[in-house]
């Protein structure tokens, strides 16, 4: 309580006000993983990342794979330059090529559990100790998380207040992304 006569005044935020607006005070303060869907100028540019996972398929090592990174983000750029070779425009692009990399590594990554839990079952009876290797994939994909996150925050930071910072951040995940996915696709082939 402020005393009597002081020039000081609190603002108090309206109880209805908070009640109301408390999800979306709680959303815009979730990682962006959390958010399942794609923000509508992503989702938008897509349709430009369609060749992404036949271009990992057909791959035949890591290596080769690696050159599908960057492919979509580049149509996107060279499809509309008035608009996606702007700052915005190249960080949109990349995020679209992110998002189709990021289906990929979901998918690969379930096919590595899923070959992991048939050897960890098979192994089970004869020797229990080896049969850990679901909870080692598990692991290490939310110590990579981690690790991708914090580096791509290191990223962006380095650019300061730069409007670079949105390119590089955004790119930042998409080759960290991409590469995870081309690991965990070869990972799961190597054990089948």
């Amino acid at each position: 309580m402020l005393p009597t006569g002081s020039t000081n005044t609190v603002r108090r935020i309206p109880l209805i006000w908070l009640t109301r607006n408390l999800k979306l005070l709680l959303l815009a303060c979730l990682p962006s993983a959390v958010t399942a869907e794609p923000q509508p100028a992503v989702q938008a540019l897509m349709h430009h990342t369609a060749d992404t996972a036949p271009c990992l398929a057909r791959a035949a090592t890591p290596d080769e794979a690696r050159a599908c990174i960057g492919l979509a983000a580049g149509r996107c750029m060279d499809a509309d330059p008035v608009q996606n070779q702007t700052t915005t425009g190249m960080m949109f692009c990349a995020m679209a090529e992110a998002e189709a990399w990021d289906v990929l590594l979901n998918t690969h990554y379930q096919t590595a559990l899923t070959t992991l839990r048939t050897a960890d079952t098979h192994d089970a009876d004869v020797f229990p100790e080896f049969a850990n290797r679901v909870t080692a994939l598990r692991d290490a994909q939310r110590a990579w998380i981690t690790l991708r996150d914090a580096d791509c925050t290191l990223e962006y930071a380095m650019w300061g207040a730069g409007t670079m910072r949105q390119i590089a951040g955004a790119d930042c995940k998409l080759q960290k992304t991409a590469e995870r996915a081309i690991y965990l696709r070869f990972l799961a082939a190597h054990l089948n």
